[in-house]
């Protein structure tokens, strides 16, 4: 995929995502909008029907206090009157006297009728003569009185507390009474001034009065139908933000990717023109000895030679930094650790490198003060950890190298150090000179031969050793890698 395109997919999706995430936002915020209208509509019901209450409460207590004295019992002065007759002078009367008599029981049955219909009548007149005077005073008298006679503002407290939480509500409010200046009444607690949301309801907003109460209720806070509707919106935002890490990993995945691609193909050019060099030379060389028409002088047959020897070396050094590409596939350790004496490997390996750097005006130091230098360490991969180290402070250079091989001891631990006076490195390259196939831009060029292969191969085999690596440097000032080895009692 080329690299253009990667950008303008990562564009795409991150355009979805937000286009996403606004869709999300919005109906969240429409979902709380719902909760509040809905929370607004019950609180103000609940208002209402106390309010409503509070007035069939005070209308009961007036029906109660006139009817408690009215009449209701039906009068039987009228039922005693009834002519009574006895089993004996029924069983005894003639034909006649009974006739006599049902004559008279209609008489008298009639006239109870009209006793009772003249008694209802007389309660129906009264009840509604009860009835004007109850509603008299509820007109008259009622809102002459102070408020706190007419509610039982504990119990009214206790009804919208209920009805509240019967609804839902645990937000913590403050329930008031004012008056019409505002001036409070009854306060469940101190009344705040910062409160949110506020409702009110009048008392009795029927009655025609200068003195006019509220009942006010105000709400802290809206984290209640907040709540309830980041709750609803829950399940689609996890999925969103699922989605997104995973968006996030895949492009990520994608970006490292196309880098390993590029630091792979830069390798592999780079291969392609250090592999050239010594196999046009060799061939050269060849070419030049199967030439029977040139002469073959012991001058030239020397010199056709040390080349050939010379490119088969480097030719083999190639191959072996490209073995050492394995090292970092295995997924087993590739190192065999023996107990060794570290000072003397490092002494032997500068002793053979030392040719090298004075064949390019340098000079390379030891000091190998480490009493305890026995570590366990695999003799073939360590010297190639060494000899890498060198190598890069030989290839970064400026003009005159010294190079200064030290070695001590730190509690349990065997410390050694490579420092070098050569050009350096910035602070953004330090932090991947140990990535495989990174090189540095000042470094990233052929006069410079390398392949970003031996840094990240000695953290690797340094990791192997159960030791770390650090490194110090400052650009145009020299390098200094750090190595922590366990000794061998550790």
């Amino acid at each position: 995929m080329k690299k253009y395109n990667v950008f303008i997919l990562i564009g795409f999706i991150a355009l979805t995502f937000v286009l996403l995430i606004v869709l999300q936002l919005k109906y969240v915020n429409e979902t709380t909008a719902i909760a509040e209208e809905n929370f607004s509509a019950i609180v103000e019901k609940i208002l209402y029907d106390a309010e409503k209450e509070v007035e069939d409460i005070e209308v009961k207590k007036y029906i109660e206090e006139y009817f408690l004295y009215g009449d209701f019992n039906i009068s039987t002065e009228n039922v005693e009157s009834l002519p009574k007759t006895s089993a004996t002078n029924q069983k005894k009367a003639s034909k006649s006297e009974i006739t006599q008599f049902s004559q008279k029981v209609n008489s008298s049955i009639q006239g109870v009728n009209r006793v009772i219909l003249e008694d209802y009548q007389r309660k129906y007149f009264r009840s509604k003569e009860l009835m004007n005077e109850v509603l008299a005073r509820l007109l008259t008298d009622a809102p002459k009185q102070h408020i706190s006679q007419r509610i039982n503002f504990s119990a009214l407290l206790e009804r919208i507390d209920n009805a509240l939480t019967d609804n839902g509500i645990e937000n913590s409010y403050c329930f008031t009474i004012t008056n019409r200046h505002g001036n409070i009444i009854f306060s469940n607690h101190n009344h705040k001034k910062n409160n949110v949301i506020q409702f009110r309801q009048q008392l009795f907003p029927n009655e025609k009065t200068i003195d006019a109460y509220f009942m006010n209720l105000s709400f802290h806070d809206k984290t209640s139908y907040k709540k309830e509707a980041i709750k609803m919106a829950s399940p689609s935002i996890a999925v969103t933000f699922v989605l997104v890490v995973m968006v996030i990993i895949t492009i990520t995945f994608l970006v490292r990717q196309k880098k390993s691609e590029e630091t792979k193909t830069d390798f592999l050019n780079n291969m392609t023109h250090e592999l050239k060099t010594p196999i046009a030379s060799i061939s050269l060389a060849a070419q030049m000895l199967n030439d029977s028409a040139m002469q073959k002088s012991p001058t030239m047959l020397g010199h056709l030679s040390k080349v050939i020897t010379d490119e088969t070396r480097r030719l083999s050094s190639l191959v072996e930094k490209v073995l050492q590409t394995s090292v970092f596939e295995s997924k087993t350790s590739v190192v065999q650790l023996k107990e060794d004496d570290v000072n003397e490997l490092i002494h032997r390996v500068v002793k053979n490198f030392a040719f090298k750097i004075n064949s390019k005006e340098g000079k390379i130091t030891t000091s190998l003060k480490a009493k305890n230098s026995i570590a366990l360490v695999d003799d073939t991969h360590f010297t190639n950890v060494i000899y890498n180290l060198l190598e890069n402070s030989l290839k970064y250079r400026r003009n005159e190298l010294v190079i200064n091989v030290s070695t001590w001891n730190e509690r349990d631990k065997l410390c050694i150090s490579f420092e070098d006076n050569g050009i350096g490195m910035k602070k953004e390259d330090m932090k991947h000179v140990f990535e495989r196939f990174y090189r540095a831009p000042e470094g990233n060029l052929h006069n410079v031969k390398g392949f970003g292969l031996g840094l990240a191969y000695v953290k690797k085999i340094i990791n192997e050793h159960y030791g770390k690596i650090y490194l110090e440097s400052e650009l145009g000032v020299g390098t200094r890698f750090i190595i922590k080895l366990p000794t061998i009692g550790n």
